[in-house]
């Protein structure tokens, strides 16, 4: 982990405002990567939903499919 030392020093050297700015930049980048992520499963979930590749039912028909 040397390189994120060399970083957590750099913004040691920062301001205040400065880091709280930072923290608010890497905040919301890390909001986005999430929020893609989520948005590509939703996508992915109705992909097969429309291609059938989803059934539907209760516990026992999950746990017969399951099992055979």
């Amino acid at each position: 982990m040397p390189a994120l030392d060399v970083i957590l020093d750099e913004i040691d050297e920062l301001g205040i405002d400065d880091q709280e700015y930072l923290i608010s930049v890497v905040q919301s980048r890390i909001r986005d990567r999430k929020r893609n992520s989520l948005a590509l499963r939703a996508k992915e979930a109705l992909s097969n939903v429309a291609s059938g590749n989803v059934q539907s039912g209760g516990f026992k028909e999950l746990w017969t499919d399951l099992n055979d």
